[in-house]
């Protein structure tokens, strides 16, 4: 009997000492670290998230690293939204007949915004639809089986604001569409890549314009000294134009912008009030605004603000609103502009 339980002693040592040489292995070495950051990621934001480009972020962390998520909404309308390093990811699939509700918690596209950031947005390119200006980025896919958009937005702080960072997040943004398009059933067109992120011209004079500026008329009263605009290739979900001046304080007269799919339902508002848009066409005294059918996917909008530095000449948003409007159309291939009468 004691030779039985010397053998049985001598086989069950070996295999501790194994048992705790593998699990100290599993903690302290890198595969270790990549295995357990892998094996987080299958169940953390219902796996939506890619390895590789997660990781760039994260460095394989799987606290500080993947700090939470939340999920909420179900089948068309569906979203999860959780934290990368620094960064806070969306990923929503949006019904093209959705439109903001500011009073409802975990609405998508009340999650959708602007990142706060100094540099106008610019196209994501590669083929894919998408935008960044350097805090947000925004990619979106049309889905063709089903009447909706699939997001994905990721929001960055300050320490990203470098065109090589930007690609990186661009990169996880892609990345994470086309795993998210596969689990939620979602056929479109795909990118192929994210090129380096161009960084724009800073306040030319407004006769030099190229991009979503051209072709838009300045007041005749030599109050407009310089534009801003967005690089125009004609994918970016979000394009901006501004019309600024230096004579007194250095502000931005009029503010234009059109806005496409998620980005565009978000400013639509289906009652009366401030912070949205109603109905195909508008106008009031500081703003007007048009739409337009840019494909399958909800209408296009396109918008012109003045701000308190502006004083405009009678009729002059609704004049420079048109040729924004039928510039921005023009580049995405839309269809059925409405303007304001």
């Amino acid at each position: 009997m004691k030779t039985m339980r010397r053998i049985a002693l001598y086989a069950v040592v070996p295999l501790v000492l194994v048992l705790a040489a593998g699990y100290g292995w599993y903690r302290m070495s890198d595969t270790g670290k990549r295995w357990r950051y892998e094996d987080r990621l299958a169940t953390y934001c219902e796996g939506l998230l890619p390895v590789a480009e997660s990781a760039a972020l994260t460095a394989y962390s799987t606290d500080s690293g993947l700090p939470g998520d939340r999920t909420g909404g179900a089948d068309d309308d569906r979203w999860d939204e959780c934290g990368v390093a620094d960064t806070r990811l969306l990923a929503a699939l949006i019904p093209h007949d959705a439109v903001r509700n500011r009073n409802l918690s975990g609405d998508p596209l009340s999650m959708l915004r602007d990142g706060d950031s100094d540099h106008l947005p610019v196209a994501v390119g590669g083929g894919w639809q998408g935008y960044t200006d350097f805090r947000e980025t925004g990619i979106v896919l049309n889905c063709t089986n089903r009447p909706a958009s699939l997001v994905v937005a990721v929001r960055a702080d300050e320490s990203h604001e470098n065109a090589a960072e930007t690609r990186q997040i661009a990169r996880l943004g892609t990345a994470t569409a086309e795993r998210a398009a596969e689990r939620w059933s979602c056929d479109a067109t795909h990118g192929t890549g994210v090129p380096p992120i161009p960084v724009q011209a800073d306040r030319p004079a407004p006769g030099n314009a190229t991009g979503t500026c051209a072709g838009v008329p300045v007041p005749g009263d030599d109050s407009v000294d310089w534009h801003r605009e967005t690089i125009a290739p004609g994918t970016a979900l979000l394009e901006f134009c501004a019309l600024g001046e230096t004579k007194a304080r250095d502000e931005e007269l009029y503010w234009f912008d059109a806005a496409f799919g998620p980005y565009a339902q978000r400013l639509r508002t289906s009652e009366d009030g401030p912070g949205g848009y109603r109905g195909d066409a508008g106008a009031d005294r500081h703003s007007a605004w048009a739409s337009a059918v840019c494909g399958t996917g909800p209408r296009a909008l396109f918008a012109v603000n003045d701000t308190e530095y502006a004083a405009p000449p009678r009729g002059y948003l609704r004049t420079a609103l048109r040729a924004f409007a039928e510039g921005a159309a023009r580049r995405h291939g839309c269809t059925d502009l409405k303007l304001p009468s």
